[in-house]
């Protein structure tokens, strides 16, 4: 993979379910403290109304927050779908490289004694030699 950045769909993936609980959690939350209108069965009036105060409070500020978990949950999952897609388009595209040669599987050296390539033809005819170039030729 190029260098620069990496994704782990995996590891998106986990994100994704832990995003998706988190909003569930919060959903819940604010349904319980929805429900806790018996604040005034505390029997303190100051309590009571400190009660109602830190429900509304909350009741909005978790709403939005579980629209957020939602909405961010929502574009991670496409995200992680295209990073998938493309994954497999790369892998389609372009297959595996060779192996790098390693002292086991190094091919054999070229016979000694075998053609000197700066000395004329050989199989597809005479294009000079380091001689040439560097001007010494013939």
């Amino acid at each position: 993979m190029a260098e620069g950045y990496a994704v782990n769909i995996e590891a998106l993936g986990k994100l994704i379910g832990q995003l998706e609980s988190a909003t569930a959690r919060i959903g819940e939350a604010n349904r319980k403290l929805a429900g806790a209108q018996a604040f005034g069965l505390l029997g303190n009036p100051t309590l009571a109304e400190e009660g109602g105060r830190f429900e509304e409070t909350w009741e909005y500020g978790l709403a939005q927050l579980g629209e957020a978990a939602a909405g961010v949950t929502e574009r991670l999952d496409v995200a992680k779908r295209k990073y998938g897609e493309l994954e497999e388009e790369h892998a389609r595209l372009f297959p595996q490289p060779p192996p790098l040669i390693t002292e086991q599987n190094r091919p054999p050296a070229a016979p000694a004694g075998g053609p000197d390539l700066d000395e004329g033809p050989v199989g597809g005819g005479y294009t000079g030699g380091l001689g040439d170039l560097l001007g010494g030729g013939r």
